[in-house]
């Protein structure tokens, strides 16, 4: 079986995501959620990202996002659907 060669140049130094990055890819997934057909009924994972979001959002969290304009537009987006 032939070895897998490593992906992309290891060379390159990885990029963390900014926190805009990362609030914009939840709210992405918070709005459009991955669904299932299961039967009758459709399933999303909606509570998954918004799980994720408050995890981040947790000031014990060493990995929390620290920017105050995007901690804010996470908030309101979890708001808004805690209020559906």
């Amino acid at each position: 079986m032939p070895e897998k060669e490593p992906q992309g140049d290891p060379s390159e130094e990885i990029v963390p995501a900014t926190d805009q990055e990362i609030v914009d890819h939840l709210i992405l997934h918070i709005d459009n959620p991955c669904e299932v057909d299961v039967g009758q009924e459709t399933h999303n994972i909606r509570n998954f990202y918004i799980k994720e979001a408050r995890r981040l959002l947790d000031e014990s969290n060493k990995g929390r996002i620290m920017d105050t304009e995007q901690i804010e537009r996470l908030k309101r987006k979890i708001k808004e659907y805690e209020q559906k």
